[in-house]
């Protein structure tokens, strides 16, 4: 775990699966226990109810019990970030509000979806107004292949100038003109979700990486992160190939079963139950088969 000195967010934030039961609640066994070893694994920070989080299929009362249990179990190790983004603004509000009560550090926003805005002015007079009218940090997502309405470069870099805006996710090499002018900044941190790049992202300046199948290959992450601060390229080069052959085999190829293989992996080492909320298909056996050869071949423990 990297030592910070300030509040910025930095080096490997888990951005967590929302472990359930079959009836889509949360199974606190299991949250306790991805909490407890991502911490003693060395993360950064653990970012709750993101897209691997399975956010927008999981209920109000759940996502606020997730975020309570979580940060009973941190007891204040890294900090916990939650996601508490809804299609509009008073449903935002309230998920915001009940975050903020259930212990979260950060909350972190995705543009509102469903609906394309018409005038881009919507989404900065969301965050800004989201923002002022938080208790806690704001960490912007930009995420367009899912909300279809991109953060424009520009005003991420207005909205930068927030007191209470303090980074943001994203993929940083789609984003250049915007890293070009935050990049550096003590008081906003780009945080690169893209797992295909993270090595080239931490050499060229992000301040920490975000990857989807941290949950699982953490140790791989965090040693990545601690070779690229090192500048040893080769050695998180390395990393980043098996880090991509892991999720090949866990998430399928064009991640065809995300959901249901990194938590069918997490199973298989203890940790929680395979359930999900999404609509993906159940596993098969070959499947099932390749996901167990990977955990094997791969030492993930």
């Amino acid at each position: 775990m990297e030592t910070n000195n300030s509040n910025k967010l930095r080096g490997v934030i888990c951005p967590m699966v929302t472990p359930l039961d079959k009836h889509e609640n949360i199974d606190e066994t299991g949250v306790r226990n991805l909490v407890s070893r991502l911490i003693d694994k060395g993360v950064d920070g653990i970012f709750l109810l993101g897209s691997m989080g399975e956010f927008p299929m999981i209920v109000e009362e759940e996502k606020a019990r997730l975020i309570q249990i979580t940060v009973d179990e941190a007891k204040g190790r890294v900090p916990v970030l939650a996601n508490v983004s809804a299609e509009g603004p008073r449903k935002t509000e309230r998920m915001m509000r009940k975050a903020i009560d259930a212990g979260a550090d950060h909350v972190v926003l995705v543009p509102p979806y469903f609906y394309n805005v018409r005038d881009e002015r919507e989404i900065k007079q969301y965050y800004i107004s989201m923002s002022r009218n938080s208790d806690k940090p704001l960490v912007i997502y930009n995420i367009p292949a899912y909300t279809n309405n991109p953060i424009p470069p520009d005003m991420v870099v207005e909205l930068s100038e927030e007191p209470n805006i303090v980074g943001i996710k994203a993929d940083l090499f789609a984003n250049l003109p915007m890293f070009r002018q935050l990049r550096g900044r003590d008081d906003f941190a780009i945080m690169h979700g893209n797992e295909g790049t993270l090595d080239l992202a931490l050499e060229v300046g992000a301040d920490g990486i975000i990857p989807g199948i941290s949950s699982l290959a953490v140790d791989r992450c965090v040693e990545l992160y601690r070779k690229a601060r090192e500048g040893d390229t080769r050695a998180a080069g390395k990393q980043q190939l098996e880090l991509a052959n892991i999720q090949e085999a866990v998430f399928g190829k064009k991640a065809a079963h995300w959901g249901t293989g990194h938590k069918y992996a997490l199973s298989l080492l203890g940790l929680c139950q395979p359930f999900v909320a999404t609509t993906l298909l159940p596993l098969d056996e070959r499947q099932k088969e390749r996901i167990a050869a990977a955990v094997s071949e791969y030492g993930l423990s």
